[in-house]
């Protein structure tokens, strides 16, 4: 049989690529046939597609080789990230400061709402704080890909980008405290409780900075092209992620951070505005499938009582902020609502983080898997449809079909 060696072996070995070329195509598929059939968004589809395709669905793709995918998961984040935080404008929160206060108190609301209702189910502490922290954040993919796709512009688009990157930075720094906590619970270490938060928030800090500087310094030697611009960005992200990933840091801190540096540092205006075009779309397609691929599908009737009821208190607490400073912060009420309806989605990276806190505390992540797992199930299926709802009816949508 040594003549046959050229021969593959068996059974066939099939590398990573081919399942997340799978991946793409099913969600592509499936998000065309959202949006032609039921004129509903194009995310709906790729995110269903990942769960059909996943372990808990079909099966077509284990546990193991969906783990094998994260990198791909990591790098289209950060693209999605790093888009939205250079759509943020610092300048806009020191001419109207309101703005930070209602972020903060948007955001603050919404924890205690979560932390609140599920003390009263007799959740403990720590796992609803945690899962208080990640009820903050509002998805920065949802709210960026159905505004591209309504090509929405105006306040409440605005508004809408600018307080979903604030509430998912103010998200991680809060779940980067609770990992503090959970180390003296753990170890009783009062070093550890002090040292793993400042190390994610100033580690996260340094490495955009440092990444923001580098992509600035590459652009002022590549020139303004839009092609150059957008490739040297999407190196100098993949390059940031992956050093995120290895010094485990938070990588949605250090892509918003880099975005935001990106902009703010830049005073000679070598930046253009980020269009990462038919890349940037791949990159979303892979972000909500493979975030499909990883929601468990198994819940049953408590747990989602119990995750209806996250949506629902988290809901009332950023509309309680939003509508309630709408007037100090410039909004008319009936925008100020719709802007609340925008904030619904729940950032899917929920699913990262209670994998992360399950691999080191691994009493501790199933618990707060079992409690927001069925919450971002529910808004990651609602969210699209409250943002086209939003952008629709405040007039910022240029494509209201």
């Amino acid at each position: 049989m040594g003549e046959y060696l050229f021969l593959p072996s068996w059974p066939l070995q099939i590398p990573q690529l081919f399942w997340l070329g799978v991946v793409l195509l099913g969600a592509t598929l499936l998000g065309e046939l959202v949006d032609r059939l039921f004129r509903l968004p194009r995310i709906l589809g790729y995110v269903i597609a990942g769960a059909v395709l996943g372990p808990e669905a079909t099966g077509l793709l284990s546990v193991a080789e969906v783990r094998g995918l994260r990198p791909f998961f990591e790098v289209a984040m950060g693209i999605v990230l790093f888009e939205l935080g250079s759509r943020v404008d610092p300048g806009w929160l020191r001419r109207n400061p309101w703005l930070l206060v209602t972020s903060g108190l948007e955001s603050g609301l919404a924890f205690g709402a979560v932390f609140g209702i599920l003390l009263v189910v007799d959740t403990p502490p720590l796992v609803a704080a945690a899962a208080g922290a990640i009820a903050m954040a509002t998805s920065p993919a949802v709210v960026l890909t159905v505004s591209r796709e309504l090509r929405a512009q105006g306040q409440v688009t605005s508004r809408l980008q600018l307080l979903t990157a604030l509430n998912s930075v103010y998200s991680f720094v809060v779940f980067g405290i609770l990992f503090a906590w959970l180390h003296l619970a753990e170890h009783g270490s009062i070093g550890l409780v002090a040292l793993h938060p400042l190390y994610i928030v100033f580690g996260s800090a340094l490495l955009a900075f440092i990444s923001a500087k580098a992509l600035l310094a590459l652009l002022a030697r590549l020139g303004p092209r839009g092609d150059v611009q957008t490739i040297s960005a999407v190196g100098v992200v993949i390059v940031t992620v992956s050093v995120a990933m290895a010094l485990n840091l938070s990588v949605v801190m250090s892509m918003l951070g880099l975005g935001i540096l990106t902009r703010a540092l830049d005073r000679d205006r070598r930046f253009l505005a980020v269009s990462f075009g038919y890349v940037g779309q791949l990159f979303v397609i892979a972000l909500f499938a493979l975030t499909g691929t990883a929601l468990p599908l198994n819940f049953g009737a408590t747990a989602l009582a119990a995750g209806l009821g996250i949506a629902a208190a988290r809901a009332l607490g950023k509309s309680v902020a939003v509508v309630g400073l709408a007037r100090l912060s410039g909004l008319s009420y009936r925008k100020a609502s719709l802007l609340s309806v925008g904030l619904l989605p729940m950032s899917g990276v929920a699913v990262v983080m209670a994998h992360e806190a399950g691999a080191i505390w691994p009493q501790f992540g199933p618990q707060l898997g079992a409690v927001v797992l069925a919450a971002v199930l529910i808004l990651e299926l609602l969210g699209p449809l409250a943002v086209q709802f939003a952008l629709r009816r405040a007039g910022d949508a240029a494509d209201r079909r």
